[in-house]
């Protein structure tokens, strides 16, 4: 991540907090640099208010609760909760934030208790590239054009759609038994939160190399720690979600198995009625 220079930083800091400005999109963005004489009186807002942590380290007072953050963290402030930033001396922060007025946004509230109050670390969310978001609704929000506030919109949407779905991940077993002493092992956490992803994105192009890189780990490392981890290989489980989707698309709709094929994951039939007579042991259509 890129610094900036410290006489920047120095002559950008802020000694208090930047006034709200929700706009008539019902977002409000903005980026922080505290000074470290930076001051917060505990206040409230009626909306969503966002936090990411780029650079220092803070507590977050939340009433009678206190909450540390550093960078690369997540802070979720729900709408009414009295809170407020005291930064460390030594390491004030500099940070990004998201208001999101749900009376104005009416499709936010529904996952309004999927985002729970607090700090979430950034081991959780690597995927969500929660700060090229900010700054894409930043620049977004300050532009006049119909389409720019649209699109405002709709990547401040997404991003809490896919929070809700990370912080409130489906459920996920081993596909295969394995040895017993596996399931208390302890595994990198940028492994679950790959899963939880591919739990949902299991239709996309995909590669192992691409599977890998998302964790921060070498080939080897991740074929070996997702195999412990699942059971299986990773091919196997990818062809598995994609294979489970088709048949239940078979079973409820009339569409065609090459319209079905597709929407799964599948570049061509025939390698999708090899994976899933390979998986179910029949043909898609004997479903």
């Amino acid at each position: 991540m890129t610094r900036p220079h410290p006489s920047a930083r120095k002559s950008d800091a802020r000694s208090w907090p930047v006034p709200p400005d929700v706009r008539v999109s019902g977002l409000w963005a903005f980026e922080s640099r505290h000074d470290t004489s930076f001051s917060m009186q505990t206040t409230r807002h009626s909306f969503l208010k966002l936090l990411w942590i780029r650079e220092g380290t803070a507590t977050i007072e939340f009433e009678a609760k206190r909450m540390t953050c550093e960078m690369g963290d997540l802070v979720i402030v729900p709408p009414h909760l009295p809170h407020r930033i005291i930064d460390s001396p030594d390491a004030p922060v500099s940070l990004c934030g998201l208001g999101v007025d749900f009376k104005r946004l009416r499709c936010v509230e529904p996952v309004l208790p999927l985002l729970a109050v607090g700090v979430h670390r950034g081991s959780e969310l690597r995927s969500l590239q929660i700060e090229q978001s900010l700054r894409k609704i930043l620049y977004l929000i300050d532009q006049d054009d119909p389409a720019s506030q649209l699109s405002s919109v709709a990547t401040a949407i997404n991003l809490l759609a896919e929070m809700a779905l990370i912080l409130a991940p489906p459920a996920m077993h081993r596909i295969e038994a394995g040895n017993s002493d596996q399931t208390a092992r302890s595994f990198d956490p940028m492994l679950d939160a790959y899963l939880a992803w591919l739990h949902r994105n299991f239709y996309e192009p995909l590669s192992l190399d691409d599977a890998a890189a998302a964790t921060g780990m070498s080939r080897r490392s991740f074929t070996n720690q997702f195999k412990a981890r699942t059971g299986t290989s990773w091919l196997k489980y990818l062809n598995i979600l994609r294979v489970g989707r088709a048949e239940e698309l078979l079973a409820q709709t009339d569409r065609k198995v090459t319209s079905i094929a597709f929407q799964c994951g599948f570049d061509d039939l025939s390698t999708f009625y090899r994976a899933f007579k390979r998986i179910k042991g029949r043909s898609p259509r004997a479903s």
